[in-house]
């Protein structure tokens, strides 16, 4: 009997990581859930790993795959972006651990070895990944290099979304849903609960924010995630000719640069690529100061302003009625991002007391994510006789469920963390 252990992600947003036994095991992703108070990891694995699947390169999805590679010499397997991401985030990861006087989990060495170890797949060529499983990687259109997981194995099929994004954004043309129709499908519930607002609209009112925010004297800052987002924010704001400075700190310059490689990947890459010459990139406190001398738009890391330059800059601005912080992504739980967006209020000074904010603050939703939906509209492309749901708030995933059934008919289960589900 087949069967799936969720290891991490399941009731939560964070640390994916889902063990799924067809007579040989392979682990789905191995992340990490960065909390305001530390670090959550998967569950510990004493299984025999035939191989594992990485969707894509977000910490929550890649963050502890090096970790892995202190004990075992399994393959893995991801797209070429994913790598390079994932690279990229790894070799942060250890610098921020040291800057926080902490031990790394992992070292470059074991970062080295997950390079060893590691088998490139591009989009749509199935490979063997053992005697009697195949693996297809298909565009999930979440970030550059996310893959939806076709698994094909005894003559079915088990399809793992990881993040994805159906409909179109500014970068990603959607999902490739050109697999048809497959038996089981694990997917996200981030958003299972809720639509997401037209996305032009979206688009444009966040542009008019910052516009207006500019022209009354104040600096926009935009909290981005590196990764996806921050590429993501500039192309809209470029496009849509902003009459101001536009700078980019953290992060986002080695990862846009890598967008650009993989131009073939993204939907308009000219778009991009006059974008980011556009843009003033931020290298070091010099640059930061100059992006403060004028009203400006900043858009920094991270985006759930947990850390990176951002709390520089909003500490600069947070009294200042005619500046306004511009959250343009999900904000997990206990984050100053979700203070601020619940109530009105961040943490400041290294006593972190929690103080009110005189500055203007909104969310805006540019979810590179899936709305209700959407998610509805791909199962019924799907067309599974079995759903199981992962990615998710412990609150909003019943409500998906019963939306499922309701909708489609299909039977979705809610997987629960260290706990063993079969299927048949």
């Amino acid at each position: 009997m087949n069967s799936i252990t969720g290891l991490g992600g399941c009731k939560e947003v964070g640390r994916s990581a889902f063990l799924l036994d067809f007579g040989e095991k392979f682990l789905l992703d191995f992340g990490v859930k960065l909390n305001p108070i530390g670090i959550e990891y998967p569950l510990d694995i004493r299984e025999n790993i035939k191989a594992i699947i990485i969707s894509h390169a977000h910490l929550d999805h890649s963050g502890f795959l090096p970790y892995f590679y202190k004990h075992s010499d399994c393959v893995s397997f991801m797209t070429q972006p994913t790598l390079e991401l994932a690279d990229i985030l790894w070799a942060d990861s250890i610098k921020i651990a040291e800057f926080e006087g902490m031990a790394p989990k992992y070292t470059k060495a074991e970062i080295e070895r997950t390079h060893k170890h590691n088998f490139i797949v591009p989009y749509k060529k199935k490979i063997n990944i053992s005697e009697d499983v195949s693996l297809e990687f298909f565009d999930a259109g979440h970030i550059l290099g996310s893959a939806l997981t076709k698994l094909d194995y005894a003559g079915e099929s088990f399809l793992y979304t990881g993040d994805f994004k159906l409909d179109a954004m500014q970068l990603h043309s959607g999902s490739d849903m050109s697999m048809g129709k497959v038996d089981y499908v694990m997917i996200e519930s981030t958003y299972g609960d809720r639509e997401h607002p037209n996305r032009k609209d979206a688009e444009k009112r966040l542009c008019e924010s910052v516009q207006d925010t500019v022209d009354r004297g104040g600096w926009a800052i935009v909290p981005a995630f590196a990764v996806g987002r921050s590429q993501e924010v500039v192309d809209i704001l470029t496009k849509y000719n902003i009459t101001a400075d536009i700078y980019l700190d953290g992060m986002g310059k080695k990862v846009s640069d890598l967008y650009l490689k993989h131009a073939n990947l993204i939907k308009d890459s000219n778009g991009l690529k006059k974008g980011l010459k556009q843009v003033k990139w931020v290298q070091g406190p010099g640059d930061r100061k100059q992006a403060l001398k004028k009203p400006s738009v900043i858009v920094t890391t991270s985006g759930m302003m947990k850390g990176g330059p951002v709390i520089g800059y909003v500490q600069k601005i947070m009294n200042d009625p005619n500046s306004k912080i511009h959250l343009s992504g999900y904000q997990g739980d206990a984050t100053p991002g979700r203070m601020l967006q619940d109530e009105g209020k961040l943490p400041y000074g290294k006593e972190e007391a929690v103080i009110k904010v005189n500055c203007q603050y909104e969310k805006f939703d540019l979810s590179a994510h899936p709305g209700q939906s959407e998610m509805i509209r791909a199962l019924k492309k799907w067309d599974p006789k079995k759903v199981f749901l992962v990615h998710g708030d412990s609150k909003v995933m019943p409500i998906f469920q019963k939306k499922i059934k309701e909708e489609l008919g299909i039977s979705a289960e809610i997987l629960e963390l260290g706990m063993k589900t079969k299927f048949d």
